[in-house]
This record gives C-alpha cells, structure tokens and sequence, in this order.
C-alpha cells in the first residue's frame, strides 16, 4: 500500500489500528495520523465559489400614505371642483337679485310714468270740461260740477289701481329677494353634501391605491426573493456537485499526484520522517520498538529511505 492510497483510507475513516495498542500508543498513533492528514490536506482542492455569487435585488420601499393623508390629497384635488363650485351658485343667485333688483326699478319707473301720463290725461280732461262749461255758460251749473267730480274720481280709481299695482309687483319682487338667501343657503348645502360624497368616493379610490401598491409591492420584493432563494439553492447544489466532484477519490489522489513537486513531496516526507522520530522518542525505547515493529502505519506513510533509516534502528 502506497502513501496516497494510505492517505486515502485515513481521509475517508477507513484505516485500521491495532487493537493491541496500549491507551498511550493510541494516542500516539492519531497524533502521527491527523499530522500526516495536515501534510496532504493542503494539496487537496479547496472548496470555492465555483459560479457566480447569488446577486441581491433592491427591494422596492413603497411608502404608503396615511389615512389623514389621502384625506388631505382628496380635498387637494378638489379644492377647485369646491371654490368653481360654490362660486357659480352664488354668482347664479347674485345674478337672479340683481334681476331681481332690476324689475323691482323697472316696476316703479313703469308707475311713475304711468301716473304722470294719468296725470297729463287728468288735467287735459279737466280743462277740456271746464272750457266746454265756459262756452257752454255753465261754469257754475250743476252739470259742469258733475262732470268735474266724475273725471277727479276717474283720475283717483285709475291712481289707486296703478299704486295698487305698482304695490303688489314690489311686493311679490321683495318676496322673491328674500327668498333668495334661503335658496342660496339651500344650493350651497346641497352642493356640500355634493361634495361630501365625491370626497368619500375619492378617498375610497386613494386606499384602493394604496392597498393596490402595497400589494403589488409586496408581490414584487416576494419575487426577488423566490428569484434569490432559488438562486441560491441552485448555486449551492452546483457548489456541491462541482466540489463533491472535484473531492471525488480518484480526482483527490490525481490532484495530489499532479500538484506535488519533486520538493514539495521532499518537504513531506522528512516532516512525516521528523514526526514519526518526535513521537518515538517521547516512548521508551522498547516501547517504541514494539510500537514500531507492530504497526503498518510506518510503513505506509514513510518513504523507503526514512523506513529503513528507523528499521535498522528499532530491528
């Protein structure tokens, strides 16, 4: 048995000691074994990253807005829809008093031309009579008196009808202005209740985002973990496979063979030489010669010329 093949059988926990050996000789002998092991250990392939490392996604960090947040965004983004909003109910209502306004002038303007007009006709009438009277030569008779009073309360039913008009068109006009408050109060609540529910819809809409990028962020940092745990797993199967190859027995004793130079394997054998002579002395003479003669170890791991030297020593 060779030195390698030997190694082999001690790397692999398959070499056989003595079961004669005393408790001391034992000892001895795995001291002499684990220094041989640390001989060759060093020639044998060293287990590295045989591919590449396994890369590490950034995570996408999806910073999600608050409650009080999103409320305020809503109301952001619809502040404009509240001022357009409210602004053309109430240029709509100013405009309906300034109507308003306008036929309660125009009713009035209408009056005091219609009773300037009354008037004119009046005093036209009432000369016209009195002229007829005069020429007639009843000035002062009865007739001409009658006739007089009949055109004054003409002129004063036609004044009391047209102030009654004129009084009840600004009346119904003055009901309708201050009406107009309450109607304006009555648009804007129904524009703010309006509103409320947009601004609830539109929250809602915001958390339904949210919620959707939350998940979709999570979706995606879970797949850049899949992706970096199968990697991993893949990396360390061909890490193992490439080094349980490369430590196989016949690549382990064709690495040692082909990376020990005629120096190295030199160096060596006179450091297993030194060992063996170390652990020999620190026996008894006789006990090293009985430990010596007994067991194959020496024989194996000892080149010819370092066996011999202690053969002849210990024969």
């Amino acid at each position: 048995m060779n030195i390698l093949t030997f190694l082999k059988n001690k790397l692999n926990g398959n070499a056989t000691s003595s079961t004669s050996s005393s408790s001391s000789s034992s000892d001895k002998l795995k001291e002499l074994e684990s220094f041989v092991k640390n001989q060759y250990e060093n020639y044998l392939p060293s287990k590295s990253a045989t591919t590449p490392d396994v890369p590490s996604y950034e995570r996408y960090e999806y910073e999600a807005p608050s409650d009080e947040q999103i409320k305020k965004s809503a109301e952001t983004e619809l502040g404009d829809y509240v001022l357009s909003g409210e602004n053309s109910i109430r240029d709509e209502y100013a405009q309906k008093a300034k109507e308003l306004e306008a036929n309660k002038a125009s009713s009035e303007k209408q009056y005091v031309d219609s009773s300037q007009k009354l008037k004119s006709a009046y005093d036209e009438a009432a000369e016209a009579l009195s002229n007829d009277s005069l020429k007639r030569g009843l000035a002062r008779s009865s007739i001409a008196l009658n006739n007089q009073a009949a055109a004054t309360q003409a002129y004063t039913q036609n004044v009391n009808s047209l102030i009654e008009q004129r009084n009840q068109k600004i009346a119904e006009i003055d009901e309708e202005l201050n009406s107009l408050d309450g109607q304006l109060q009555s648009a804007l609540n129904s524009f703010k209740i309006g509103y409320a529910a947009k601004l609830t819809e539109r929250i809602n809409e915001l958390k339904a985002e949210r919620e959707k990028n939350k998940q979709e962020a999570i979706k995606y940092n879970n797949s850049l973990l899949k992706d970096e745990y199968e990697q991993s797993i893949n990396k360390q199967k061909t890490d193992s496979d490439l080094y349980s190859k490369a430590l196989s027995q016949k690549q382990r004793e064709e690495a040692i063979k082909d990376s020990l130079s005629a120096e190295d394997k030199s160096k060596i054998e006179k450091s297993i030489y030194d060992k063996v002579v170390e652990v020999l002395d620190s026996m008894s003479f006789d006990d090293a010669k009985e430990l010596f003669n007994s067991e194959p170890i020496f024989r194996n791991i000892l080149s010819d010329y370092y066996y011999y030297t202690l053969y002849y020593k210990y024969r």
